[in-house]
């Protein structure tokens, strides 16, 4: 009986952890001074809306031309090569998080960061794109 009652008790605190996982939601924070950049999610997590009490912002320094966000990509394009801020959420059930960044030329600044900045200033490819993975961290 003390046995079947433990094991009931850790299927049920299991359960509640894998819940609690599931709907962790962190904050990024992305820069860029591209003329064009697009962020791609590799995995299961998907970016959403901002969470109760919290904003997604976005500054420009001389204006978008097109915003765009899904489920698992954003896409943003600038007037002209100047600085991008922005706070993104993301929903995932890993803290680690694998992206695709890309922008408009290898020569353009791009940072994303949740406790942990990966830089990207280094891309050689014709594509301009690179393959990250970002620790996640709750701000």
């Amino acid at each position: 009986m003390k046995k079947t009652l433990a094991a009931a008790a850790l299927a049920v605190l299991t359960l509640s952890t894998q819940s609690v996982r599931a709907e962790a939601i962190y904050e990024l924070e992305f820069e860029t001074d591209s003329n064009w950049t697009s962020i791609e999610i590799r995995d299961d997590a998907v970016f959403v809306n901002a969470p109760a009490g919290e904003i997604m912002n976005i500054t420009a320094k001389d204006g978008l031309r097109s915003f765009s966000i899904s489920p698992k990509k954003i896409h943003l394009r600038n007037r002209s090569r100047g600085m991008v801020n922005m706070n993104l959420y993301v929903q995932s059930k890993n803290n680690v998080l694998g992206l695709t960044i890309c922008k408009g030329s290898p020569s353009s600044y791009t940072s994303i960061k949740s406790g942990e900045a990966r830089q990207k200033n280094d891309l050689k490819e014709k594509d301009h794109c690179e393959q990250a993975a970002l620790v996640l961290q709750l701000y």
